[in-house]
């Protein structure tokens, strides 16, 4: 029997093919539907097993097949426009006011597209945001998530202390831990769970992905703030950063094709 609600809220790059990797070092391709399996098995079941009855959105980029996709994943309407070169522009000044030295900004898509909703989120009992090519490695009920804060995965530190350059990070910053003592950084567009009651101040800040809760410590204490609304669901014992390339983690990866 359900007795609670969910919206399960795709993020991302649904579909694409042959995209440039924002590092440059490669192209890729996705079809978010390579995921689907894993996706029933890992979340929608859980979520089923724990009493909530589930609804799925997608707010991932608009692409040729944007329609056909809705229609397989039986995903209620939710009306927004895709982000403008202009609306980039505009975030990319309001961030750098807002964190000077530009730690972790991201690309801000994946978060904005909230902002050009046409209307409110329906009301639900919990929101759960996937990033559309995320294969995930264990079940969300083994996740340690607590259904009334804001849960990210895990505190993000640079990628650069997973490479040969380590040494180096710690002589400058003196640990890994300098990114999450200093701008809250956290893993910003893989997966959250968002109880109803803090949906509208973390989607006003989304958009910020590394820093999004930075942001709202900063602009929204004391009605937000760490531990009290907040929960790190692996805890603070050690930093991961979401590029698969440097760091793997116990949660997830990413199902892309490489291309070349």
């Amino acid at each position: 029997m359900f007795n609670k609600t969910c919206l399960v809220i795709y993020i991302g790059n649904g579909y694409s093919e042959k995209v440039l990797d924002y590092s440059g070092s490669y192209t890729y391709s996705v079809d978010m539907r390579d995921n689907r399996p894993n996706h029933q098995k890992m979340i929608y079941k859980p979520l089923k097993s724990l009493g909530y009855k589930i609804d799925t959105a997608l707010v991932t980029n608009k692409h040729k097949y944007f329609q056909q996709f809705k229609e397989e994943y039986y995903a209620i309407d939710l009306d927004y426009d895709e982000l403008s070169n202009q609306d980039l522009k505009f975030l990319g000044k309001l961030y750098q006011f807002k964190v000077p030295m530009l730690w972790g900004p991201g690309n801000f898509r994946s978060g904005g597209r909230f902002l050009k909703l046409h209307y409110d989120i329906p009301e639900y009992d919990m929101y759960m945001f996937v990033r559309a090519d995320a294969h995930f490695k264990i079940p969300i009920n083994k996740l340690n998530i607590d259904e009334n804060k804001i849960n990210y995965l895990w505190a993000e530190t640079d990628f650069r202390f997973f490479t040969d350059q380590r040494a180096e990070m710690e002589e400058g910053l003196g640990s890994e831990f300098w990114f999450w003592n200093t701008y809250n950084r956290v893993t910003g567009n893989v997966f959250n769970v968002v109880p109803k009651k803090y949906i509208k101040p973390f989607l006003s800040y989304f958009w910020m992905e590394h820093v999004s809760l930075h942001g709202m410590l900063k602009d929204l204490h004391p009605v937000i703030s760490y531990p009290e609304d907040v929960h790190i669901i692996l805890g603070l014992d050690r930093c991961y950063v979401t590029d698969q390339r440097f760091c793997q983690n116990p949660v997830f990866t990413f199902n892309k094709r490489i291309e070349k």
